[in-house]
């Protein structure tokens, strides 16, 4: 190989695996310490400095020899006041010269760097440059090492720009100034706007029975005791709930009493209608009054029986405290308490008229309980009500019920929680701006 003058075979090789560490380096500590302290093998110099830009200018980011910048110290200070003294403006390479500087730097330099001083820029060239490489020596730089530092301010340039936090953001920034790449951002972000998804709406939701027997009250009277606990399994024929059977029993005696006094005045009338005329014309009379009395305290029998309610079939007694029952008073088919199947079991759901448009039938439902959140049971909407009602929180709801189609083991009535109702497919930006439209079109009155 033909070498160039001053440059020698050791000046290549150890150029080229400077290089190679250059393009190697994976962080900026890295690649700023080749910068400093490898390119020695190449140039020669006795001491150099890396100069990048910062918030407030140019500052010394590295020096060879040493593992930090030392930023207050005398060497640091001097570097960057001669720097931004002599920096040319086409950003070309340049020699310091002490004439350039002020009367500190002048008297400074001497104690602090060799008598000459070579600064390059590291960057393509025609575009600003990615920092500058400060090189100190006690004799000039000579021809080989002046074009090899040329070649080397490209590569460490195009290092620096590569490992810049700046640089991904300048790129992507560059990339989407351009009219294509707004135009195929516009297009990717319709198409994601287009894609089809469910419509779905979040609601209050518990577990009640299906088909439950009502225990009600059989007749106007007082509750004297519930003889059962809440959710307690019960059996068919077994006593729930007790009224206060005093008024109900003093009629079931008086209408006995009623009856025996008809009675006794039936066989009077009898054993006086075969001398009297007007005993016999009474004898209808006297049979009619017993078949009433009969009638009476067969229907006061017939009460007293039902003051204690029981249960018509097995299942599982479902009402809210037995000490709200005990004591007050109910009317004729006021409902006290469900007898449920436990096996039997469905999902009533306060679903907001705002969610109306979800309402269909068969439509698929998930239902997330407090108890079990990250466990969702499987169900279908299998009924609506005809008109949205007023619940409890004042809100205008759509009752829904749903059957589940997934079973768990601690599903049980009365759990809470919130159901997932979903509907059909949408383009996902009429899933996003339909509450906006709805709340403006109420608003506008259009």
């Amino acid at each position: 190989m033909a070498e160039g003058p001053g440059v020698d075979t050791n000046r290549l090789s150890a150029l080229f695996d400077v290089e190679h560490r250059a393009r190697s380096a994976t962080d900026l500590t890295t690649l700023r310490f080749v910068i400093v302290n490898e390119s020695r093998r190449v140039f020669g110099y006795a001491h150099a400095a890396l100069i990048e830009p910062g918030a407030t200018g140019w500052k010394i980011t590295a020096v060879s020899d040493v593992a930090s910048v030392d930023r207050n110290g005398l060497f640091a200070q001097w570097v960057e006041r001669a720097f931004a003294q002599q920096k040319p403006a086409d950003d070309t390479a340049f020699d310091l010269n002490g004439d350039a500087l002020g009367d500190w730097e002048r008297g400074v330099w001497g104690d602090v760097s060799p008598a000459h001083v070579h600064v390059v820029p590291l960057g393509a060239p025609g575009r600003a440059p990615e920092a500058w490489l400060w090189l100190a020596a006690e004799q000039p730089l000579d021809g080989g090492a002046t074009s090899l530092a040329e070649h080397m301010a490209e590569v460490y340039g195009h290092a620096l720009a590569a490992l810049s936090p700046n640089t991904r953001r300048r790129s992507l920034w560059e990339r989407l100034s351009k009219r294509r790449y707004w135009l195929a951002l516009a297009a990717l972000v319709v198409l994601i706007l287009l894609l089809p998804v469910r419509l779905s709406a979040l609601a209050p939701a518990e577990i009640v029975a299906r088909d439950p027997d009502i225990v009600a009250a059989p007749l106007d009277g007082v509750v004297e005791k519930v003889l059962v606990a809440p959710n307690e399994r019960v059996k068919a024929g077994q006593s729930l709930v007790a009224l206060d059977d005093i008024e109900t029993r003093n009629q079931y005696e008086v209408a006995s009493e009623q009856l025996e006094v008809a009675n006794a005045q039936l066989e009077q009338a009898e054993q006086e209608a075969f001398n009297d005329a007007q005993s016999r014309a009474e004898l209808a009379t006297r049979r009619a009054e017993v078949g009433l009395r009969e009638v009476q305290k067969a229907y006061a029998k017939q009460q007293l029986d039902r003051i204690v309610l029981k249960a018509e079939r097995a299942g599982i007694a479902i009402y809210s405290d037995p000490d709200d029952w005990a004591g007050r008073p109910v009317q004729t088919g006021e409902r006290i308490m469900q007898l449920a199947d436990p096996a039997r079991r469905e999902v009533r759901i306060d679903l907001s008229v705002d969610d109306a448009l979800l309402l269909s039938e068969d439509a698929p439902m998930k239902l997330f309980l407090d108890s079990h959140p990250l466990s969702p049971v499987a169900g279908r909407i299998v009924r609506v009500s005809y008109k949205p009602e007023v619940d409890a929180h004042d809100k205008l709801v759509y009752h829904v019920t749903a059957r589940l189609t997934g079973e768990r083991d601690w599903l049980r009535i009365g759990l809470r929680g919130t159901a997932k109702i979903s509907g059909s497919r949408v383009p996902l930006v009429y899933y996003l701006l339909r509450r906006p439209i709805a709340a403006l079109r109420q608003t506008i009155g259009y």
